[in-house]
């Protein structure tokens, strides 16, 4: 099923009826932002909340391993390692194929649904065909929006030969639902261009069509474009989508706050900084609080300048800078160097959030880190601790909406908003390409260096011959 076109709902009418049987539900899908938007639009539905268990697979699977480590064949923290997530899903798929959890898992739920299957790895789907022998099962997916699976250890399974040849298909009709009574013909355009997506031709975003194409491939243009959709939009949310992290954090340090970057649940750069923290390196941690304040606020060059950092990491004092406007954080910084705990750390920091003309355009990451560095003072443990703590909790209960977005499309698949602005939409892959235009249900903008834009893969040959190795015909 294409993007947009009713997976979300037939997914929640099914837990409707499930709940109205008195009976329970599974769902299992790749994406936090999934289970967020799966979760409310069961709410709205009135599905009573014991009706359903919807989790990511490897939330799912770090659960089974933790509770039945002798099935599984080995043990995990309670605060998931998730980079050895492919042990967890073969650990997981050893404890579903136990006969009596077979048994439990026949007893707890009517059936299972699996979402956005296209995203599945081997080792997921060989967990999944262990569910599916004590469950009646339904996979759905779009090959078009594969954006996962880049683990040569652990690769896509062929989307024909061995997804199509296990799970029969059931073919439904594809209506363009999330642009019903928004745009009718931008969901219609969006439904076509899947055959250039299919047949790796060049795809126009110019001349007659229902996107607002810029052609710019420069900095100002993106930033440009995205406070015209606010002026233009401002109780609508909008999403601005980039390629890498690095350029969403550009623009929306541009922004002036103006846009939150969605952070990735993992927080990899939180847990860096974390891990500085707990060295107990004073220079190294007063050089690295003063970076992270510059990290995820904009507007404050100027008071705490890259000179600063250097000084800092060399152990030499801010104090003595006659910089208006910038004391208390000059204090508060020189301050680490002679005590570096994590009380210090959040003062430094809380003084930084105060600096004249500063705006925060990392909200996730600057509050996670600030509640982090309590937890860790009040708790006595390391911060690296409390922020994978945080992380994890926010993996469990979500994230906080915000009406205007940066983010990269592996973050936001599943969510839909009402304008999108696809930033140097020409320097996507294919795959990413397709699940961000498919994101906004009333207006698409395009910002391109030309108006074609490129629906073959840019990959080397030698990785296209690996790839065709491993994944023939994965878009059939």
């Amino acid at each position: 099923m294409p993007a947009g076109t009713g997976k979300t709902e037939i997914i929640a009418a099914m837990s409707c009826l499930a709940s109205n049987a008195q009976a329970r539900a599974l769902i299992l899908t790749h994406t936090h932002a999934g289970v967020d938007a799966l979760r409310r639009r069961i709410r709205t539905m009135g599905v009573r909340s014991d009706a359903v268990r919807i989790d990511t697979i490897a939330s799912w699977s770090h659960h089974l391993v933790r509770q039945y480590p002798h099935l599984a064949g080995m043990t995990v923290p309670d605060e998931p390692d998730w980079s050895q997530s492919v042990l967890c899903y073969r650990g997981a798929a050893q404890v579903v194929r136990s006969p009596s959890i077979q048994r439990v898992l026949a007893a707890t739920f009517a059936f299972a649904i699996i979402d956005e299957y296209q995203d599945c790895t081997l080792s997921q789907h060989a967990l999944t065909t262990a569910v599916a022998a004590a469950l009646p099962l339904a996979v759905l997916g779009d090959p078009l929006q594969a954006i996962f699976g880049w683990d040569p250890d652990d690769p896509l399974p062929s989307w024909r030969d061995e997804i199509k040849s296990r799970w029969p298909e059931l073919t439904i009709n594809a209506y363009p639902w999330r642009w019903h009574n928004h745009h009718q013909q931008l969901g219609q355009w969006l439904l076509g261009i899947r055959e250039k997506f299919d047949q790796q031709r060049p795809l126009l975003v110019s001349g007659e069509t229902p996107v607002r194409w810029i052609q710019s491939d420069k900095y100002r243009a993106m930033v440009r474009a995205c406070r015209d959709l606010r002026s233009e939009f401002p109780h609508d949310s909008i999403v601005a989508i980039g390629v890498r992290a690095e350029d969403c954090h550009g623009v929306a340090r541009s922004l002036n706050g103006a846009y939150s970057v969605m952070e990735t649940i993992e927080g990899k750069d939180m847990v860096d900084f974390a891990k500085t923290i707990d060295s107990g390196d004073a220079a190294r941690i007063a050089a690295a609080t003063a970076q992270w304040g510059k990290t995820c606020i904009s507007g404050i060059s100027e008071l705490v300048k890259s000179g600063d950092v250097q000084r800092l990491a060399g152990g030499k004092l801010l104090t003595g800078l006659r910089r208006p406007g910038a004391e208390n954080v000059q204090i508060s910084l020189s301050a680490i160097l002679t005590d570096p705990s994590p009380t210090t750390v959040r003062e430094a920091l809380l003084n930084i959030a105060q600096l004249p003309g500063g705006a925060t355009y990392r909200h996730d990451a600057w509050y996670t880190m600030l509640s982090a560095l309590r937890t860790a003072d009040a708790g006595g443990q390391l911060v690296a601790e409390s922020v994978i703590q945080h992380r994890n909790r926010t993996r469990a209960t979500g994230r906080r909406a915000s009406r205007y977005t940066l983010s990269r499309p592996t973050l936001i698949k599943g969510l839909e908003y009402d304008h999108a602005v696809v930033l140097d939409a020409d320097q996507h892959e294919p795959t990413n390409l397709y699940v961000a235009l498919t994101r906004a249900r009333k207006t698409l903008t395009v910002i391109s260096a030309k108006p074609e834009l490129r629906t073959a893969p840019r990959r080397s040959a030698k990785a296209a011959r690996k790839s065709i190795q491993q994944n023939l015909h994965r878009v059939d």
